[in-house]
């Protein structure tokens, strides 16, 4: 036999793995609904010229569109062929927004939407990515749409709703908010507590700040303008949850903001016997959360998500095991065997350029120890820094740190035009923003900069339906 064969056969055979530490009702199983070869077909295309679309700029990104069927594709910098154009879910929301008003999409924006919208089970309306996006969450071969970009959406067909307001604008308006409540677990963006920017389906889902506080923005829009209690409730849910758990979005000894609650880290890990089994375990702190258990896939050729519990290498002379495995600031992230193992793993890391750890940390020992019968290591450094959510970093073209900003604009900006009524909460919620912008001056790049407050609301306000804050003043000083 192979030995890639082999260890095939050896680490994705089937076992009941950390069955001691974690309760079966509570570990989730993911499940992830896919679209069909079919339902992808035309967001798949790729193409060289079409009708003449729009440019604009979304993020600091330059977006460079056409128009092919009436449907925009977009060049992408990242693409292999950044040259090529291809379907972007959140230049479709755009699109969608600023063309709501245009008679001639009046007349063709059901056509549009049957060629590149995903029916899910709940009757909910996607809008997916199709596999063309090389970003390191986004590798693999599962199909995913974002929070991010299908609230952009929901932003668009809000306004069409408003210019036609017909019974078609309604019904297709209420599938594409379905979407945004259709379960992680199942394949969805919804967390239950959180909107999930990427989901992740082999690590424990990660909060990505920026997308989760986007999409809230947006359905709290449609809240208020739909009079719809449900979703301001669902909001007001969100919100508790993050106030409750807000440090896992915050570096107190840098004083910056992170990205998200999770970060990559590459393990080499020393088995006692050959061919063992190894089980990745994400506990939840918080009781609203759910656990994981994760067999890892194998990924010699590099092909799944950075973010994925992954075996990537095995040493044939001594077999040791290159892994990657996520921490989080929102769940211990134990690794589990039947057999005795150790753990080499890196300190630190950090750059303010980069968006995950870097190889610059010295390695770090952990020994596996004996839990009820089961050999388990806990991904933990008890006097060394383990980076468990990135800071935000200064890596946009302008040099300037725009998600810093933007989480304490959002933030600001949910507190004071809620569609729920909960004074506390907000309250709570603005003291936690206005205390990360006073802590800027605290943080130590030296040169680097936060983006300007006002091009952060300015740039939030262009896809936003309702526009309560245009003055930023009014939210920070």
């Amino acid at each position: 036999m192979k030995l890639t064969s082999l260890i095939a056969a050896t680490f994705l055979s089937t076992s009941a793995m950390a069955s001691q530490m974690c309760d079966g009702k509570n570990c989730q199983p993911i499940a992830p609904f896919q679209p069909t070869e079919e339902q992808m077909s035309f967001a798949s295309k790729i193409f060289d010229i079409g009708e003449p679309g729009f440019d604009f700029e979304m993020y600091g990104n330059a977006q460079k569109t056409i128009l092919v069927e009436g449907v925009p594709f977009a060049q992408y910098w990242q693409l292999e062929d950044a040259q090529k154009y291809v379907f972007h879910p959140m230049v479709f929301g755009r699109y969608v927004f600023n063309s709501a008003v245009d008679k001639d999409f009046h007349k063709n924006w059901e056509e549009i939407v049957s060629k590149v919208g995903v029916e899910l089970p709940n009757g909910g309306l996607a809008f997916y990515y199709p596999n063309h996006y090389p970003l390191n969450r986004m590798r693999g071969p599962d199909l995913i749409y974002s929070a991010i970009s299908q609230s952009e959406i929901l932003a668009g067909f809000i306004r069409l709703h408003q210019e036609l307001n017909s019974e078609k604008t309604a019904e297709v308006l209420s599938k594409v908010r379905d979407a945004l409540f259709f379960p992680h677990e199942q394949g969805g963006v919804d967390l239950g507590v959180a909107q999930l920017e990427l989901p992740l389906f082999r690590s424990n889902p990660e909060i990505i700040l920026n997308g989760w506080l986007h999409s809230l923005l947006h359905l709290n829009d449609y809240a208020t303008l739909m009079d719809d209690m449900q979703v301001a409730s669902y909001v007001e849910r969100n919100l508790e949850f993050f106030v409750d758990n807000h440090d896992a979005w915050y570096d107190q000894a840098r004083f910056i903001t992170r990205y998200s609650d999770t970060s990559p880290h590459r393990l080499i890990v020393t088995p006692e016997k050959p061919g063992q089994e190894f089980t990745a375990l994400f506990k939840a702190k918080d009781a609203r959360l759910r656990s994981y258990e994760i067999q890892p896939v194998l990924d010699f050729e590099n092909r799944y998500s950075g973010y994925d519990v992954r075996i990537n290498a095995v040493n044939a002379d001594n077999g040791k095991i290159t892994m990657s495995l996520t921490c989080s600031s929102l769940f211990d992230t134990y690794l589990t065997s039947d057999d005795p193992f150790s753990v080499l793993i890196r300190d630190g890391g950090y750059s303010p350029f980069r968006a995950s750890p870097d190889a610059s940390g010295n390695w770090q020992k952990i020994e596996s120890s004996n839990v009820g019968g089961r050999e388990v290591a806990h991904i933990s450094l008890k006097d060394k820094e383990l980076i468990c959510g990135y800071p935000t970093n200064f890596s946009k073209a302008n040099g300037r740190n725009f998600y810093h900003m933007q989480h304490i604009i959002a933030l600001r900006y949910l507190a004071e035009a809620s569609a729920y009524e909960n004074d506390e909460l907000n309250s709570r919620i603005s003291e936690i923003a206005i205390s990360w912008y006073a802590n800027n001056d605290k943080f130590q790049g030296k040169g680097l900069k936060f983006e300007d407050p006002q091009a952060v609301l300015d740039s939030i306000n262009r896809g936003k339906t309702l526009k309560q804050f245009t003055d930023v003043s009014r939210l920070l000083f």
